[in-house]
């Protein structure tokens, strides 16, 4: 029934989408504000400017996703897999991505201030004007493949 709603009328507040087969759909401005997303397949989706600020996409699948300036504020991302996802500009402020994998993401001026990265894989992400300030770096392993230790 969520599903339903959402592509009905772009919008689904608070709605239920645990594990939702999302593969490729256009979900651009949409406003999922505190959506459950958990282990949803949001591979190659387009969340582009999409509101997901308090939502939860705890395992999630968003490889090669396209997700440039989406909020994701506040939310739970943690264990979701970003492998060469698009997160240009996105706003990522106190966010948990503990586990996630960011692996070659797109990450040019994301705003990941105050976010929990502990044991997070950034291996060949893209970072440019990114803003990290008072971000969570425990065991999380850095562009360079070298594991950062800071805030234990």
């Amino acid at each position: 029934a969520d599903l339903d709603k959402l592509k009905a009328i772009n919008q689904c507040i608070d709605c239920q989408l645990t594990e939702a087969p999302l593969y490729g759909v256009n979900l651009s401005r949409v406003n999922m504000r505190a959506a459950n997303l958990d282990f949803a397949n949001l591979e190659r989706a387009s969340l582009r400017e999409a509101n997901l600020v308090f939502a939860s996409l705890r395992g999630a699948y968003l490889i090669g996703a396209e997700l440039r300036y989406a909020n994701f504020s506040v939310g739970n991302l943690s264990g979701a897999n970003f492998l060469n996802a698009n997160l240009t500009g996105a706003v990522m402020l106190g966010v948990d991505l503990r586990g996630a994998n960011m692996t070659g993401a797109n990450m040019k001026e994301v705003n990941l201030r105050q976010a929990n990265l502990e044991r997070a894989v950034l291996r060949g992400a893209t970072l440019d004007f990114a803003d990290l300030k008072g971000a969570k770096l425990c065991n999380t392993i850095m562009l360079n493949g070298v594991t950062a230790i800071k805030d234990c």
